[in-house]
Parts: C-alpha cells; sequence; structure tokens
C-alpha cells in the first residue's frame, strides 16, 4: 500500500516567494503608519481612533499591530450560497472562479448586432443567460440601464437579478439608503436576516476615492455590511504611473495600503466580517493618457498581488477579463484567454470582467458563451488528472497484449467521455470562421427565448415587487 499517494496534481504558479511576499506585505504597512490615509466618515474615524490610531481630522494613520490584529480577524475563506441556501462557490486558496463584467454602459443587441444603451429587458436577459452558464460562478448587475430612474437604478438591478438567477451576485449600492432596501430584498428572500447572515449569497462592489483616499459612503457601507455580516469585496485602483508608483513592487504595495483601511474598519465594527479583498492593475498609454485593461504588467502585477494576499490570509478579486478592443477578433480573443489562463494558474479566487468590451464599456453576450467554453478547455490544461490503479489500467493493458484494439474495451466506454467536447467552438472550413460571433449570439439568443428557468417563487417575487412599489412611488413625490 503506497502512503502519502497523491491523485491528482494541479498546475500552479507564483509570481512571487514567501519572501518577497513579506517585504511587500511589510512594505503596505509601513505606508500606513507612516504615510497614512484620509478617510471621509466621521464613524470609521472614531473606531480607529478608539483602537489606537493617531488621527488629524480625517487623516489617520494605522498601526502595524492593528492591521495584524485585522488581518488575523478577518475569515481566510468566503462561501457564497444561491438564491435558495445551497453552497454555490468558495472563495479559499486554490478556488478561482469567474464572474461577469459589472455596470457597462453599452450592450450589443443578439438580433441586431448593433450597439445601444442598455435597458431592464436586457438585465432580465442576461440574468437568464447568467443563470444558465456553468463556468460563470457568480452573477452581476453587468448593464446600466438607461430607462430607469438613475436615483434607484441599484436598486432595481438587484430586484431583477432576485427574481430571474439562482446564483450568488454581487451588487452596488449608490448610497446607504440604497443599500438598506436591497437588503431588506435580500432578508425577505433569504427569509430572514440571520439565513442571510449564515447563507450570504451576495457580494457589495465598494470602492474608495482614489489613492489612499476613502470616501464617506463606501466606509459607511463598509460598516453596515460588516454589522449584517455580509461579504464586501473592496475595488482600488492603481494605474502605473498615475495614482501609484511606476514599479511593479511600488504599484502593488500602494494597491495592498489601499485595500487595508477597508479591512481594520470592517473587523473593527464586526471581528470576522467577509471581506475580499481586491485591486485593479492598469497600465497607462502615456501618448494618449488612456488606460490599457490586457497588457502583460497588468496581468504580471494581478497574479503577483494575489500571491500577497494569500499570504496575508485573504481572498482576492480582480479584474481579468478584460480588452481595450470594441469588436469581438483575434486580439480580444487572445487578450481574454491569456488573462483567464492566468488566473486558472495563479489561483485568484475572483476574477471579473467577462463578456466586457472597450475597457468595460460594452457588454456582448456572445463573449459569455465563448467564455464559458474556453474556461472549460482551460480547465482541463490546469485541473490535472487522476493517477489511479482504475486510470493506470495496467490490467486491461495486459489484457489487449502488443497491437491491440481498446476501441470496444469496457474501460474505453466508462471513460471516453471524459474528454472534453466543444460544444460552440467547433473547427470551421476555410472562409467560415467569421460567422462565429453570430453563431454565439443565436446560442445565446436560444438561452433567453427559454425564459427564466429557476424564477423566483411567486410570493417572495410579490414582495420584491412590493417593495420596487414603495420606492418608485417615493422617488416620484
Amino acid at each position: 500500500m503506497k502512503m502519502n499517494k497523491v491523485e491528482k496534481s494541479t498546475v500552479m504558479y507564483r509570481a512571487l516567494n514567501e519572501e518577497q511576499c513579506r517585504e511587500i506585505a511589510a512594505a503596505a504597512i509601513r505606508i500606513l503608519g507612516r504615510t497614512g490615509c484620509v478617510i471621509q466618515n466621521e464613524k470609521a474615524v472614531a473606531l480607529l481612533k478608539e483602537a489606537g490610531c493617531v488621527t488629524q481630522g480625517d487623516h489617520v494613520w494605522i498601526p502595524e499591530t492593528l492591521i495584524r490584529w485585522a488581518l488575523d480577524a478577518a475569515p481566510e475563506s468566503i462561501t457564497l450560497y444561491n438564491r435558495d441556501g445551497e453552497p454555490a462557490m468558495r472563495a479559499e486558496p486554490g478556488e478561482f472562479n469567474f464572474g461577469p463584467v459589472t455596470s457597462t454602459c453599452d450592450i450589443i443587441d443578439i438580433k441586431t448586432g448593433e450597439r445601444r444603451k442598455s435597458v431592464k429587458k436586457d438585465l432580465e436577459e442576461a440574468a437568464v443567460l447568467m443563470d444558465s452558464l456553468e463556468n460563470l460562478a457568480w452573477a452581476s448587475d453587468c448593464l446600466t440601464l438607461s430607462d430607469v430612474n438613475p436615483a434607484y437604478c441599484d436598486i432595481t438591478e438587484v430586484s431583477v437579478l432576485l427574481q430571474n438567477t439562482r446564483k450568488p451576485f454581487w451588487y452596488y449600492a449608490q448610497n446607504i439608503d440604497n443599500l438598506k432596501i436591497q437588503f431588506e430584498m435580500f432578508e425577505t428572500v433569504a427569509g430572514g436576516e440571520d439565513k442571510l447572515r449564515l447563507h450570504p449569497f451576495t457580494v457589495n462592489l465598494i470602492c474608495p476615492l482614489d489613492a489612499l483616499r476613502h470616501s464617506d459612503n463606501g466606509m459607511e457601507q463598509i460598516m453596515y455590511c460588516a454589522e449584517k455580516g455580509a461579504p464586501v469585496v473592496y475595488i482600488p485602483g492603481t494605474e502605473f504611473g498615475l495614482t501609484s508608483p511606476a514599479t511593479m513592487a511600488g504599484t502593488i504595495a500602494a494597491g495592498i495600503a489601499d485595500c487595508l483601511p477597508a479591512l481594520v474598519v470592517s473587523q473593527l465594527t464586526a471581528k470576522g466580517a467577509p471581506f475580499i479583498a481586491a485591486c485593479f492593475r492598469n497600465n497607462v498609454d502615456f501618448s494618449t493618457m488612456a488606460l490599457d485593461h490586457s497588457r502583460p504588467e497588468m496581468i504580471a502585477a494581478n497574479i503577483a498581488t494575489a500571491d500577497v494576499w494569500r499570504y496575508l490570509g485573504l481572498p482576492f478579486c480582480c479584474n481579468m477579463a478584460n480588452t481595450d478592443n470594441g469588436d469581438f477578433g483575434p486580439q480580444a480573443v487572445f487578450e481574454k484567454t491569456a488573462q483567464y489562463y492566468s488566473v486558472m494558474l495563479a489561483g485568484i479566487n475572483m476574477c471579473y470582467g467577462v463578456g466586457c468590451y472597450e475597457a468595460g464599456m460594452v457588454l456582448r453576450y456572445a463573449d459569455w458563451m465563448f467564455s464559458n467554453e474556453v474556461i472549460e478547455y482551460l480547465k482541463r490544461l490546469v485541473c490535472g488528472f487522476s493517477i489511479n490503479e482504475e486510470t493506470l489500467a495496467e490490467n486491461l493493458i495486459d489484457e489487449v497484449g502488443p497491437g491491440g484494439v481498446y476501441l470496444m474495451e469496457e474501460h474505453t466506454m466508462e471513460h471516453i467521455h471524459d474528454f472534453w467536447v466543444p460544444q460552440l467552438l467547433k473547427s470551421r472550413k476555410m472562409g467560415k470562421g467569421a460567422a462565429l460571433e453570430q453563431d454565439l449570439a443565436d446560442a445565446a439568443a436560444e438561452i433567453i427565448a427559454k425564459g427564466p428557468q429557476n424564477e423566483l417563487d411567486a410570493a417572495k417575487k410579490a414582495a420584491i415587487a412590493a417593495i420596487m412599489s414603495r420606492v418608485e412611488a417615493e422617488y416620484s413625490k
């Protein structure tokens, strides 16, 4: 009997070793103790001061001991559930998950192929499509609704997602009042505050203002979600040479320093509150001052940042499914596939941006169909294969013997379906490849035409509708 037998080994990539992670983390912690940060929320500043921080107005210096305490207090892994309280995805070391872009302005119409502003009906259809694709681990508020009052479009987006997908999803809230209404919906669907706390199925997407400057609204939401035991992802943005140093190590350290104050505030509010670290990493084209979302330095920086957050013991999220191209074509496909593969190799817990084009301005359903298959393809490369008595098949090789054929063997029948078979990305003869995007769009249209497959039950749907009616009436006064 073999001891310490390993059946499956996965491919993993690290940009930094442990000592390098320690050095970058130490630099981020020193930044907050020496440079400090601005926090524009009085309650958060009071919490930090009471915990031992030096403050001058909204300028706060956070000591290393407090940061280390918060890192120890926060959970290393987070489980997200579906709308019905069943485990759906994990953000923990070694796990990778992909999710859609958030808040694009325009959509490529799958019937006409034309670019246009997105409307509520589009999000309803998008939720149906997101719900059906197995390699989208969560859903999102992927579209900005041009036909809804901007004052409560975030609430409307949440109501649409709740009704049309079982998957966990992330969302944003424009302000604390809207967030409270969203939680009223979440708790209605979950069956109460305690059930939502036990089986969270949403993640609040929160962004700070600028480098080392944290908004009143963002901190208010961090504290509210911590009190509710609800997961948040906090996403600072660092652009090489623009909002952070023009070096890999400097921009990673700056980005981590930008995320840590939110972690500390969340843990001071409620020790153990679920917190997902994140950071945008973008190159800057200094000839045009435009951001670039798919250069190799961005990918390398995200992988390295994941290494540091893993070292510090926090789940990590990044934007690694993006392209600045507006068209579905060879360059966009290459850029996205390179990012997907890198996410898997690095074990980045949550990667978002699937479906986005033109730096997050445009959503293509065809890309969701494409990416769903590409991710499945790449899983076969990185997730390894089993080595055991059954798969080695020595007895079968002995039975078939030299020159034999395995086609009709029972063992072949049992394992032939282990191989990946493309559903949409099939080989095309010369001259037929141009139709791929339309084929993908048509496949998306077929799924959407079937309507919601996991529609919210009637009573909860009516309760959500009642909340929306109240919101609409309040804003129409």
